[in-house]
């Protein structure tokens, strides 16, 4: 009887661990935000995607980087960052 219990807490753990969507993201993977939004960074995950010049419409606080930039390690939770790629590509948006 306490195994079951065990197995059944494990399975309902893990299943808050699958992919968001669920079965309708048809092959592809959507835009996400990662981390707690805080920020309200999920409202512009419809940036992801898109040349980093439309992340001007994001109020401040803000910042964007590259991948071979350094960043300040404070962590703001009111702050949204926007990952850019070498292109100048929003790839990922986060509070912090």
């Amino acid at each position: 009887m306490m195994k079951t219990g065990i197995l059944i807490a494990g399975a309902l753990l893990l299943a808050g661990c699958g992919a968001p969507g669920g079965s309708g993201n048809s092959g592809g993977s959507a835009p996400r935000v990662s981390g707690d939004d805080t920020c309200g960074a999920s409202a512009y995950a419809g940036l992801i995607g898109q040349d980093a010049v439309v992340a001007l419409s994001i109020p401040d606080p803000k910042r964007s980087y590259r991948p071979d930039e350094v960043v300040t390690s404070d962590f703001n939770p009111e702050r949204v960052s926007i990952q850019l790629d070498e292109t100048d590509v929003i790839v990922a948006i986060a509070c912090g």
